[in-house]
Parts: structure tokens; sequence; C-alpha cells
């Protein structure tokens, strides 16, 4: 019964995570990765994962403004469970959701380019690198979100080869570790890749256990 409430815990909370995490690169004031935008950003790319405990979840980019993306992301909470912990985390109304049915809107935005993915989920709007493709082992951002909560991302692996199972093909990624003591979270793990963007998201529990969730886009980088 414990692991089947953090299945469905740890699903609401990589999307609050990803939301609520803002990161500032520790070394400069930059917060962008530079670059040029790709047709990921496009109007109508859609954005697919399996999220347990959700039904008729999308993620569709609805508008481009000056190369940032404000994606639009729909879908239904089916567990009461789940349901009660987005009552807990939507403490900054980020997210409309509507108690009774579990049907939920939020708004996410983000640019994506040639050289990586900058993230603009903090409250203040500014930008946050989650990914920049250049970047070699041991970069570090710091971070913190909009609870105040600092967090770091440092890139621990960048492969060599192509060696990720991605669908029916293998890729290279580069890693990003992320802590930080977010409601029973150890730390999350991204992969991403210069093509596919923002791959993978593994979330790793306090109590050991971990749930790891594919992200495909439609559109590419190249």
């Amino acid at each position: 019964m414990k692991k089947f409430i953090y299945f469905f815990m740890t699903t609401v909370i990589v999307l609050f995570a990803f939301i609520y995490t803002g990161c500032k690169k520790s070394s400069s004031t930059d917060t962008t990765t530079g670059g040029n935008p790709t047709p990921m950003g496009d109007v109508g790319n859609t954005f697919m994962g399996s999220i347990t405990g959700m039904n008729n979840f999308t993620a569709v980019i609805k508008s481009n403004t000056n190369g940032i993306s404000t994606i639009g992301c729909t879908g239904t909470i089916t567990d009461s469970t789940m349901l009660s912990l987005v009552g807990l985390l939507n403490s900054n109304s980020l997210m409309n959701i509507n108690p009774s049915t579990g049907v939920f809107t939020v708004d996410l935005k983000a640019k994506f380019t040639d050289a990586g993915i900058v993230d603009y989920f903090s409250n203040d709007g500014s930008g946050s690198i989650l990914s920049s493709f250049s970047e070699v082992v041991g970069a570090k951002y710091t971070c913190k979100n909009a609870e105040g909560h600092t967090y770091t991302r440092e890139v621990t692996a960048k492969s060599t080869t192509d060696d990720y199972p991605y669908s029916s093909m293998l890729i290279k990624t580069t890693t990003i570790k992320e802590t930080g003591n977010f409601r029973g979270i150890d730390k999350v793990v991204y992969r991403t890749n210069h093509k596919f963007g923002l791959v993978n998201i593994t979330v790793y529990l306090q109590d050991g256990s971990f749930y790891s969730f594919p992200v495909y886009s439609t559109k590419l980088n190249q």
C-alpha cells in the first residue's frame, strides 16, 4: 500500500517539481543557452509521456512569443490520493483544478533551441537553464523554487556513444541530477538529448524507491 501511494504521489510531484523549480547557473547571471529556435518550440508540437493516475493527459504548445513557447497541459486526475496531494502541493495556484472532477489545466513556458532548454516556471517569470547541450560533466546550477527552497542541478554524465534506449533506438544523453528536499524526494534525474530534447525524468524517493517517466516530442530539434 505504501508503494501504491508513493507511485501516485511521485507522478504528481514530478509535474510540480518541474513547475516549481527555477535554476540559475551558479557561475554566471546568464540564464539562456543561446542557439537558434527549433521546431520543438513550434505551435502545435505535442509532448507525450506515461503518467499513471491521470486520464486524457496532453501537453501541446499553443503559442510562441519571441521564442518562448507556452505549453498547455490538460488532463483528469483519476486517483483520490493523487487528487488530495495536488491540493496540498498546489499552494501557489499554478494549476487550475476542479477538486470534484479532477480535471486540471496548467500552462508552462519554455524555450527550445539547438543549444539547450530554458524553463520559465519561476514566480517572477525569469528564465532558468534546464539543459545546455554543450555543458561538460561537473557543471552546476543553483536553483530556488516558488516556495523558497534551494536546489542544485548538476551535469553528472554525458554519453560518448549511443547507449541510452529511447523508443526503438539508442541515443547519446546528458544526465542532469537535481538534489534538494522536496516533500519526500531524494533527487530528480533528467536525461536530455540535443535532437530529442528532454527524454526522461526519473524521481528517486527518500524510501529508496524510484519511478521513471519517458518523454516524447512529435517535433525534433533537428
